[in-house]
């Protein structure tokens, strides 16, 4: 199966090369689209190096640069537009940069598409396994995912984690719609969206470790932000 994988990218450029690399390893049919934000930390750059230096990267790995930073929902949109114009992919994925995701993961994912769903998301709950996330992170997202469950649709259990799968009908449902949100809330505006569009959607168990390598982009203003932000992806799902 023809694969993009999109990889929103910030200040992620200890993780990226090793990252990218192993997606490639795993599927001669993957292809990486890295969506790059300026980041500070020159991430743009070394993928251009490492272009220039691996001729095996060639075709399969592409870059995007975007002249600041616009949010992770913002690039993940940029990645699959693109991706959806080459008209070459059969199936789409979004992941983090910061190995919190396992490329090995992937397979799984892919093979549930294959087996006729739209969507397919990599979850943490309910059975997923979680490492190394202080206590404050765990009871803000359980949080939220049972805020969204009860004001969205129960029959998600993660709305909030990025390792997710499309078909091409479902990134094209999603693109016609406007970013209504900024942040890690896109996450659960883009379920929304494709629960109202009736598109098949599943899960499966993942192996989620907290990122050890990188810095973290969640504050204190985007937790506040997310909370009041399910409250309207919420009331909007139920009144259309």
């Amino acid at each position: 199966m023809n694969t993009l994988i999109v990889l929103p990218s910030y200040n992620e450029r200890s993780n990226i090369i090793e990252l990218i690399q192993a997606i490639l390893d795993a599927d001669i049919g993957h292809q990486v689209c890295v969506v790059d934000d300026s980041s500070p930390d020159g991430t743009g750059q070394c993928i251009r190096d490492a272009l220039a230096e691996r001729s095996a990267w060639l075709g399969r790995v592409h870059l995007i640069e975007r002249a600041k930073k616009d949010g992770r929902g913002g690039a993940v949109r940029e990645g699959l537009a693109w991706g959806l114009a080459q008209a070459r992919f059969e199936a789409f994925v979004e992941m983090d940069c910061d190995f919190s995701h396992e490329p090995k993961a992937i397979r799984e994912g892919l093979t549930l598409l294959a087996a006729g769903y739209d969507v397919v998301i990599g979850a943490r709950y309910p059975d997923g396994t979680i490492v190394g996330w202080p206590m404050q992170r765990r009871v803000f997202s359980f949080f939220a995912n049972t805020l969204a469950r009860t004001l969205i649709d129960r029959s998600v259990h993660d709305y909030t984690n990025g390792f997710r799968f499309y078909r091409s009908n479902a990134v094209q449902l999603l693109l016609e719609h406007a970013q209504q949100h900024k942040g890690y809330i896109y996450l659960s505006e883009t379920l929304s969206i494709l629960l109202r569009s009736g598109c098949k959607i599943t899960s499966f168990p993942i192996y989620f470790k907290n990122r050890d390598r990188g810095v973290s982009n969640t504050s204190m203003r985007e937790v506040g932000s997310a909370l009041s932000g399910i409250f309207s992806i919420g009331w909007k799902h139920r009144t259309g």
